[in-house]
């Protein structure tokens, strides 16, 4: 064990003890967020002192016989001093547990933002367009959330969490390498364009490089990174933690952020279900063999409305609303 290493196990234990100042615990996320192997070191701290804190809960929960012992002997007028002081022990006991547990939660914080000063943007039922710090763009999907350390533009590495559907347009800085953390994987990048969405099909996070290059690895493999090229796809599969790449991918993927559609001969079941996602909204088919028909029609940032207007009058159709969504009736097709 070098000197190094036993500065900074001890100034973990003096972490999880509360005895670590703030000084000491910027100094002790530096460390962390310089390797993976550091992190390791820490989550066996963390692993070990979770494991004491739920001992601590467990051991502090058996309150009924704690009481029962001390109403006995309040009730018989003896030793009440006692009592107080075994009520306090108890009581200190669970505080000290929950100290521990919430102090893993907020080092872990302060590791991966670089500070407890974060900002949380939720796209709740609408895409959302925000400019980060260091004026780099994002535009979340409905349903989606970001977040980022406030000070993002004063860390060495640009790092945000990405929940959902995101498209990133990245500012150029070479000296403060662009990481989005989705789930396990990572998604490093300099200066660039390109898509990410933690809830692919199959459970897969999907990651879509539209111009520059990006680099996609398990957060725990960081060395085996996988470089795509412009128009590429990969695709990291949480629980085999494998990541593949293609040139196919779904065509409109951005639908949501462009609402730019162009159809030619299409199935009107395909139409459908592509105008759905452009507009967040559930449309329903309710004569499934009516999605056979055809048309050729373009749709470039139309308000929905105007979009299933022209859908009516183009095949015939009948729209109506429908709760939150709409259902879509017409005539089968060959």
């Amino acid at each position: 064990m070098t000197e190094e290493s036993t500065y900074y196990e001890n100034l973990i234990t003096r972490y999880f003890s509360g005895e670590a100042g703030e000084n000491e615990i910027a100094e002790l996320s530096s460390w962390l967020r310089e390797s993976e192997a550091n992190r390791d070191v820490f989550i066996q701290f963390r692993n070990a002192w979770h494991a004491l804190g739920e001992d601590l809960v467990m051991e502090s929960i058996d309150i009924d016989q704690e009481w029962s012992e001390l109403e006995a002997k309040l009730s018989s007028g003896k030793m009440v001093e006692m009592g107080r002081r075994r009520t306090i022990r108890v009581v200190t006991r669970i505080a000290a547990a929950v100290i521990i547990l919430l102090g893993i939660g907020f080092l872990f914080r302060s590791m991966i933002f670089g500070g407890d000063k974060t900002i949380e943007v939720l796209a709740q039922n609408e895409v959302i367009e925000t400019t980060l710090p260091d004026g780099s763009k994002v535009t979340l999907n409905a349903g989606s959330t970001l977040e980022y350390p406030k000070n993002i533009d004063e860390n060495d590495q640009r790092t945000v969490e990405l929940r959902g559907e995101a498209h990133f347009e990245v500012a150029h800085n070479p000296e403060k390498p662009f990481i989005v953390s989705a789930g396990d994987y990572r998604v490093e990048v300099l200066g660039t364009s390109f898509y990410v969405n933690t809830n692919g099909p199959e459970g897969k996070i999907q990651v879509i490089l539209i111009e520059g290059s990006v680099a996609v690895y398990h957060k725990y493999k960081p060395e085996e990174k996988t470089i795509l090229e412009p128009g590429q796809q990969a695709e990291a599969q949480p629980e085999t933690k494998e990541i593949s790449t293609g040139n196919t991918f779904e065509e409109y993927f951005m639908v949501w952020k462009t609402r730019s559609m162009s159809f030619e001969n299409e199935r009107l079941d395909r139409v459908i279900s592509i105008v759905s996602k452009a507009y967040n909204i559930p449309i329903t088919l309710k004569n499934p063999a009516s999605g056979n028909c055809r048309l050729s029609v373009s749709f470039e940032d139309q308000t929905l409305e105007s979009v299933l207007k022209v859908l009516e009058s183009t095949l015939d159709l009948q729209i109506s609303k429908d709760g939150k969504g709409y259902i879509v009736d017409g005539q089968a097709c060959d």
